[in-house]
């Protein structure tokens, strides 16, 4: 189990032949350890080392295992959303879907991007503790729809 409009002559190429756009590569990114972990009848968890790079309207989530060997890398930009895992690539119509096959669960990404940036952004469901944000983690649980969800991700320093 697994986790833009493009500006002419400013896109550059990402791992699948897709150009990203110029606001994908002069963003931010942020690299460390993901974990999600979901409750209930048919518990499931996923942990790898990541790579975030965008924001939530176009990015780019890379998982890697405790090798170093590409688990999935998750694309999405306003126009498509996609999971490329083993040369394969997979569509999906949004995000939500996207990071529940990936994760095992649907993250609230544009609020996982203001949690690094250490702002409280309210996601619907969702509880995070940004008290250790300095520090370079951030852990959320989704209480809201059932099963209860754990994200925890923890920041290379």
């Amino acid at each position: 189990m697994l986790m833009g409009v493009m500006l002419a002559g400013c896109a550059t190429p990402s791992r699948n032949g897709k150009p990203l756009s110029a606001e994908q590569t002069a963003s931010p990114e942020w690299q460390g350890r993901i974990s999600v972990q979901v409750q209930g009848s048919n518990p499931s968890s996923m942990s790898a080392s990541f790579s975030l790079r965008g924001d939530a309207k176009s990015g780019e989530l890379d998982l890697y295992s405790p090798l170093g060997t590409t688990l999935g890398a998750l694309q999405w930009t306003p126009q498509w959303v996609q999971l490329s895992d083993g040369g394969k690539h997979q569509f999906f119509n949004s995000l939500n879907e996207l990071t529940e096959r990936a994760t095992g669960a649907a993250l609230p990404v544009d609020a996982i991007f203001g949690w690094l940036q250490g702002r409280d952004v309210q996601a619907t469901g969702w509880l995070a503790d940004l008290s250790a944000a300095p520090q370079g983690t951030v852990t959320a649980r989704r209480i809201s729809p059932a099963p209860e969800v754990m994200l925890r991700i923890k920041l290379d320093q």
